[in-house]
């Protein structure tokens, strides 16, 4: 027996929605001033990893006829001494910071390149997690010092796992872990999972509901936030990504958006709402945000009957949390596009901005446990999260308030974040494009928008980030020239 290997596991299967990911490694990536202690985040990770046992866990496969199922491989008991919990990469920069960005970070940015946040021997599919034996959750700093820097030291941290094991929302959890870790807090713990095979909570409430749901003898069909995806879908698919990175200047940049534009953007829609006499309560700033960009990119440089769809992927936990509690602080993958509809880039235009943010707002609000169920039927066969009709889809994260750009590294050495990354890593290395992450908020309450988009449709967002501005500085000007 490997003296290394622990002897007692507890056994988790993964769901469908893990599996849609199983060859994606995502990314998040902080920009800090100051020089991060490694060590003292190494002390911290340990504790982290050897309390939250899926932390230490493993990838695991088993063929099953003719399909291989996933599952997490948690270790119980005493860890041995070579058993490694998670990976943690340090290098330092042979370059200056200012080769890749300039400080302060500037309205418009390309982003820092992932070799920086992601270590080459991470893994980027289930095969390769699996095959080295590797920990699911990976840490690499790379520095920047103060002597190649004008005297000031910056770090980049990058946090990467498989998206097949963790969403957005379990990497808050994570990283919501580490954070009180670091800094001396009690934080609570998951308990402990039975030794063997235990069930997924996700597969167990929703195997239930598909029962329930099949009683009443409602249509799937009209819930298409997936698209089935064969070779040809397949090759289609990452042809017209290629040709968006590469004939139409598609690449990974960072916009910021300063909060007074955020607020006022924000106040005019409500504003406009509440003249036609309609509710807002039910419309947050996501909504206003994700419908102002979806507007912006197809004001202009688009075929007005290009048929496009704004897929937005939320969470649905909460629609769980009655049915099973655990569901409230579940790590692994819990969302599904939200029920948008499909529009014309002619709809989109013809729509005022408060139109359409009313639209999607009750969409949003619509979304229910029957949208699961119709989401956990469909991928039972390889999916991709976009409805079949649209010719076109911007795929939309809103990860702000889930704070993870705002967790606190102080007790290892930043002195601030300048800015936030994510990135998604495939095997194939394709950039997948037309996609916006709202990644939440800096300091000075700037939203960062990190987004993979190309050069025109950048430039619609940007320009208009800027007029928003304009008009807001005339406005200050014009308030305080009146008596």
């Amino acid at each position: 027996m490997d003296a290394t290997a622990p002897e007692r596991y507890a056994l988790l299967p993964l769901t469908v929605f893990d599996k849609l990911f199983e060859r994606t490694t995502f990314v998040t990536g902080w920009l800090v001033e100051g020089t991060i202690d490694a060590d003292a985040l190494a002390l911290a990770l340990d504790r982290v990893t050897r309390k939250w046992r899926m932390l230490s866990g493993r990838l695991q496969s088993v063929k099953e006829e003719n399909e291989t199922r996933w599952r997490l491989k948690i270790p119980l008991g005493p860890l041995p001494s070579g058993y490694a919990t998670y990976a943690l990469t340090t290098s330092t920069s042979s370059l200056p910071l200012s080769h890749y960005v300039s400080i302060p970070i500037p309205a418009v940015s390309t982003s820092l390149p992932p070799s920086i946040f992601l270590h080459q021997t991470t893994p980027r599919q289930y095969d390769d997690w699996e095959s080295a034996d590797h920990p699911l959750t990976c840490w690499n700093i790379t520095y920047f010092p103060a002597s190649a820097n004008n005297g000031v030291a910056y770090t980049c941290i990058g946090f990467a796992r498989s998206h097949g094991v963790f969403d957005g929302g379990g990497a808050a959890y994570v990283m919501n872990a580490l954070v009180a870790e670091m800094h001396g807090r009690e934080w609570d713990v998951p308990p402990l999972p039975q030794e063997g095979m235990n069930i997924n909570l996700i597969d167990e409430v929703l195997q239930r509901e598909v029962v329930a749901e099949g009683s009443t003898r409602r249509n799937y069909q009209d819930y298409s936030g997936y698209t089935p995806l064969g070779v040809s879908g397949l090759v289609k698919m990452v042809a017209w990504h290629l040709r968006e990175r590469w004939w139409r200047g598609a690449d990974r940049r960072i916009l910021l958006m300063p909060k007074p534009v955020l607020d006022a953007l924000v106040e005019e829609v409500r504003s406009a709402l509440r003249n036609e006499k309609k509710q807002t309560e039910h419309v947050t700033t996501g909504d206003i945000l994700v419908a102002w960009m979806f507007k912006t990119i197809y004001s202009t440089g688009s075929s007005p009957g290009t048929i496009v769809h704004c897929t937005n992927l939320a969470s649905f936990r909460s629609l769980l949390v009655p049915l099973n509690g655990a569901a409230a602080t579940y790590p692994h993958n819990a969302f599904l596009p939200l029920p948008y509809p499909v529009l014309s880039v002619a709809d989109t235009r013809s729509f005022s901005l408060h139109a359409l943010t009313n639209l999607l707002a009750a969409s949003r609000a619509s979304l229910s446990m029957y949208h699961v169920v119709a989401a956990y039927n469909l991928l039972q066969t390889p999916c991709f999260p976009n409805p079949p009709d649209a010719e076109e889809t911007v795929m939309v994260s809103n990860v702000s308030a889930s704070r993870i750009l705002e967790s606190d590294w102080s007790p290892v050495g930043s002195k601030r974040t300048l800015c936030g990354y994510r990135y998604q890593a495939v095997p194939t290395e394709v950039l997948f494009t037309n996609a916006i992450y709202i990644a939440g908020r800096l300091d000075d309450g700037s939203t960062v928008l990190d987004v993979t988009l190309n050069k025109n449709r950048l430039e619609l967002l940007n320009g208009e980030i800027q007029r928003l501005s304009a008009r807001l500085a005339r406005n200050q000007i014009y308030n305080k020239k009146r008596p």
